[in-house]
């Protein structure tokens, strides 16, 4: 494994959020069938709830931040006593 994870750009303003997701899954990193099928289930929720079709230029990082929420905000672990 090289220092330097490697990380392709997608291009132009058409790809969606289900292309993105795809390419994502398509990586090394989730080659591991138990990861790839626990990133793929967490992401399909994501992407089926701000829209598998739209484009990913036009998501904004508040609506993945507030989707992250909304599904697993009630799952955090509990903050260690202080």
């Amino acid at each position: 494994m090289s220092a330097t994870p490697k990380v392709a750009a997608l291009r132009g303003r058409n790809v969606t959020l289900t292309a993105a997701a795809d390419a994502c899954l398509a990586t090394p990193r989730t080659a591991n069938p138990n990861t790839h099928r626990a990133y793929a289930s967490a992401v399909d929720r994501v992407i089926t709830r701000l829209g598998r079709d739209r484009p990913l230029a036009e998501v904004a990082d508040t609506e993945i931040g507030q989707a992250l929420a909304e599904l697993w905000g009630a799952s955090a672990p509990p903050s260690p006593p202080g």
